[in-house]
């Protein structure tokens, strides 16, 4: 079976929703799936037909849900297994589909398999976790450091020298992938949920679950000791073993869609990896989200880092035709917002983001909106790290101080670079509390929220939610489907500085599309006068018989089907 095959996901428009942070509606200040239900006709008009949930699983929320204690029960906090049903059938009756979030590196601590195993290590459950003994010394089994922060190993209570690992919080222990009896516990769980009619799944994670144990301590690369290995748990070798088998036992003949949270460097391996016969349908292209426009080095040239993520954009797309599709975000429930993360603080506004967001929407691949990134929803920076409720934002906070930061430039790093910042409540509107809840929200609304909302948007004709809605109305034109879903990525005009353009070209058809993603107007050359643009985020483009002046943050789309238009 070939990648182009089509598939129903292909021409996808994804939309991921953070739940706590979506609507609530039993009062209680934390959102809920009522209020995922009750928020359905945003989605449909917005034009998104698959929703991805971030999990909602029972938990005790050390980790916002990534630590679920019950697989099987949906957590009190955001409703019951009842309200999800009705939840996966009010979207089917409007043609959208829903993916679960699937965590399955590790549990909770308060799972009942790490719950008995702690009961008696020498039980069954005890082979269901990553278990080791510490060193002589009773330090640690070795200076593997956590991803959030501190070291990767937990002693456990009432033995002599007992660790389990755990490369996210202390209450995630991590799953024994090793076991095959264990992987059969997740593989029906995966079917058990594919039963109830999810259209598939978000696999959080996944590049962890093979752990390449070294007794060892490595060298230290922080002040802490510990050091961040991850040749040793991310994409180690063999992990492909437990990948092809989970496939084999619960997506295999099943038209569902499964998008791993995982990089594949090697494009070699791509279609091992994903797409028709690989180990799941998509990943995610994280090309851009190492990078900050915020850094300093980027102040006095931000072209520059335009330039930057170009380059690998460019190369992954390429290597992409015909081949397989990346799944295509420029915001998530893990990153700053996109304004503040890519666009220069005194540009961020209506053009500068549709700019972008024109960009990304016609790669190929998936595109994936993330909840208030359609109404340019902001980052909101605190005053002091009390105003965090994140684990990981606290010992990242922490990190800063031990290398040397001051107080004052560990905050200022860390509303910079934080998650959380994507995690404020969703505006809707501008009564109290944003019209997330009528009373006060598990984490604070930002306060631009009276001038920034659905609802004075959806009344707006030229709102950016207005100009989003033109778009993914372009990508899912029955007319242009062939080039917007199964079109080639053809870079062009590489070499010219903050641009990105490219074409989309399928039997002799071309959609081009071009953005410049800068505060400086550009000339680009062409041989012949463009069409007239499908879509353009400034009223009017000027054009010339040998050229077409660009001005600051103005993208185009437009259409050919006879010679280039463009002098590259």
């Amino acid at each position: 079976m070939k990648t182009t095959e089509p598939k129903w996901w292909h021409s996808a428009i994804g939309y991921q929703i953070y739940p706590k942070s979506f609507q609530d509606t039993n009062h209680d200040g934390i959102g809920d799936i009522a209020g995922i239900t009750r928020r359905l006709d945003h989605l449909t008009d917005l034009g998104v037909d698959v929703v991805w949930i971030s999990p909602v699983n029972l938990s005790p929320m050390m980790d916002h849900g990534y630590d679920i204690s019950d697989y099987y029960q949906i957590d009190p906090s955001f409703g019951t297994n009842e309200d999800f049903s009705e939840l996966l059938h009010k979207a089917g009756e409007k043609g959208i589909k829903i993916l679960m979030d699937l965590v399955i590196n590790h549990t909770s601590t308060e799972h009942p398999w790490f719950k008995a195993a702690m009961a008696d290590l020498n039980s069954e459950f005890a082979d269901y976790y990553v278990i080791k003994e510490g060193r002589e010394n009773g330090a640690p089994p070795n200076n593997w450091r956590s991803m959030f922060g501190g070291s990767a190993w937990e002693k456990i209570t009432g033995t002599d020298n007992k660790f389990y690992l755990h490369l996210f919080t202390v209450g995630q222990p991590d799953l024994n992938w090793e076991n095959p009896k264990l992987r059969q516990k997740l593989y029906e769980i995966i079917r058990y949920w594919l039963d109830q009619g999810v259209a598939g799944f978000r696999i959080d994670a996944i590049a962890h679950i093979k752990k390449l144990y070294e007794e060892a301590n490595l060298p230290a690369d922080g002040p802490d000791g510990l050091v961040t290995t991850w040749e040793h748990y991310r994409n180690a070798c063999g992990i492909g073993e437990f990948l092809g088998e989970m496939r084999d036992e619960t997506f295999a003949g099943s038209d569902v869609l499964t998008i791993a949270e995982m990089d594949v460097p090697d494009p070699a391996h791509w279609e091992e990896y994903f797409g028709g016969n690989g180990y799941f349908s998509s990943i995610f292209d994280f090309y851009h989200t190492p990078y900050t426009i915020q850094d300093e080095k980027y102040q006095e040239d931000p072209a520059a880092f335009v330039d930057l993520l170009k380059r690998d954009l460019y190369k992954k797309q390429v290597l992409a035709n015909d081949r397989v599709f990346f799944t295509n975000f420029l915001e998530n429930h893990d990153l700053s917002r996109m304004p503040d993360r890519l666009i220069p603080q005194a540009d961020i506004g209506f053009g500068s983001i549709t700019a972008w967001s024109m960009m990304y929407f016609f790669l190929r691949g998936i595109p994936v909106i993330y909840q208030g990134q359609e109404i340019g929803m902001r980052d909101y920076p605190k005053d002091s790290i009390d105003g965090y409720l994140d684990l990981a934002t606290h010992n990242s906070y922490q990190d800063y101080l031990l290398r040397g930061y001051t107080p004052e430039a560990a905050l200022a790093k860390i509303n910079r670079e934080c998650r959380e910042n994507s995690r404020t409540p969703m505006q809707w509107d501008d009564s109290d509390f944003a019209g997330f809840s009528d009373t006060t929200p598990w984490f604070a609304v930002n306060p631009n929220y009276p001038q920034l909302n659905v609802a004075q948007q959806a009344a707006t004709p030229d709102s950016l939610l207005a100009f989003f809605k033109k778009i993914t109305a372009l990508r899912k034109s029955e007319k242009l489907a062939s080039l917007t879903v199964y079109g080639r990525t053809i870079p062009v005009l590489q070499e010219v500085s903050g641009l990105v353009a490219y074409y989309r070209e399928r039997e002799g058809s071309r959609l081009v599309v071009i953005a410049n993603l800068t505060a400086t107007a550009c000339q680009i050359p062409v041989k012949k006068a463009i069409n007239e643009p499908l879509l353009n985020n400034q009223p009017e483009l000027t054009q010339t018989k040998s050229y077409i002046e660009l001005q600051p943050y103005q993208s185009v789309i437009w259409h050919e089907t006879g010679g280039e238009s463009l002098d590259t």
